[in-house]
């Protein structure tokens, strides 16, 4: 998987939706940016999860939200105190079940999430066929985040493969699997899915990022440019998207650019070595490039 340039460093892009995010914020603003908007709350920021709590929303809604700011005991109070008349609602044990996972309860979590794949069995009058495919896929993708953070990467690909089967319109297993294929250097067919997903959404944050990615390891620089500088540019300082971006600059011979993004913020920890090994790149050619002689004035 690595190569010789210095940008073998380059981390896994962020998995959608995934409950074990790496320490930056890889929050996005506006729903415009972001492909999964209606699928996921977990990268929503605060002021798009302030906006979701209006009392009109369904307690299930106001729970995951209450979970995703981090006020879990909020949540998972709401959730509880409706627990009898939700046993057979799979969609309340899926949150309840997310709730423990982004409060790192991976083992309660997967207690949930079973209960939750049963009640998509049992009989359920409010709900129909299509529902409890929808909430297995849900359930089903969120399992496969916990395999995730244990990195079980097979298991995790078959739950998302299998949420996929279920309900082949549900976005968020798709951008997971071509994450993973990413991440184990299966480029094409990372592309052959992140190619369909831009179809339906071509200003995404990270599928931007993610297809900008696979055409710098394809050694296609025109398009991994002309992807990296599609994203909206508040982002381009991001910590996992900067040091691509820099690469990008400096493959352009836009040297002063580049390092001016690298220098002008602090990375996060996980991107701390392979920006750093970026901006000595960057540097060095500054140094090696000749400078001009100013013509003297007749």
């Amino acid at each position: 998987m690595k190569t010789k340039t210095t940008f073998a460093l380059l981390a896994l892009a962020v998995l959608a939706a995934s409950c074990a995010g790496p320490s930056f914020n890889n929050q996005i603003q506006k729903d415009q940016y972001d492909l999964l908007a209606e699928e996921s709350f977990m990268r929503y920021n605060t002021n798009r999860l302030q906006a979701m709590e209006s009392p009109k929303r369904d307690f299930i809604s106001l729970a995951l939200v209450a979970c995703h700011q981090q006020k879990i005991a909020k949540g998972q109070g709401m959730l509880e105190e409706k627990m009898h008349q939700n046993k057979t609602n799979p969609f309340y044990w899926n949150a309840l079940g997310t709730c423990y996972s982004l409060n790192k309860d991976y083992p309660k979590a997967i207690f949930y999430y079973e209960l939750g794949m049963e009640a998509t069995r049992a009989s359920n009058k409010d709900m129909n066929d299509s529902q409890k495919k929808l909430a297995e896929a849900v359930i089903s993708n969120n399992l496969g985040l916990i395999h995730l953070v244990f990195k079980r990467f097979n298991e995790a690909y078959d739950a998302f493969k299998k949420a996929n089967t279920i309900v082949p319109s549900y976005f968020t297993p798709d951008f997971n699997m071509a994450q993973l294929y990413i991440e184990f250097n299966e480029n094409n067919k990372a592309l052959d899915i992140l190619k369909k997903l831009e179809a339906k959404n071509n200003e995404d944050i990270d599928l931007l990022y993610s297809l900008a990615l696979i055409y710098f390891r394809q050694n296609d620089m025109d398009k991994s440019f002309s992807y990296i500088s599609k994203i909206q540019r508040d982002y381009l300082n991001r910590a996992d998207i900067v040091g691509l971006y820099a690469y990008n600059l400096m493959r352009k011979n836009r040297l002063e650019e580049a390092k001016a993004i690298l220098e002008k913020r602090t990375y996060a920890a996980e991107y701390n070595k392979r920006n750093e090994l970026i901006l000595d790149e960057v540097n060095q050619k500054i140094k090696d490039t000749p400078k001009e002689v100013p013509v003297p004035k007749k």
